[in-house]
């Protein structure tokens, strides 16, 4: 049985990757946009990192 700390792992890399493979796919879609890929893309990806850290950060 998984202990406490790595279900949190698994659970923050299993979002970080679903979230950064979506934030990806976006930034290579959208038509090019100042504002979204040098402001608001990259907040994204900070901001989901940040969570990701905090769901690990539970777990222990």
């Amino acid at each position: 049985m998984m202990s406490q700390s790595n279900k949190h792992l698994v659970m923050s890399l299993s979002y970080l990757s679903l979230s950064w493979a979506l934030l990806f796919w976006l930034h290579f879609s959208t038509e090019p946009n100042i504002f979204a890929h040098l402001v608001a893309i990259p907040s994204l990806f900070m901001f989901t990192g940040y969570s990701a850290y905090q769901i690990i950060k539970k777990g222990t």
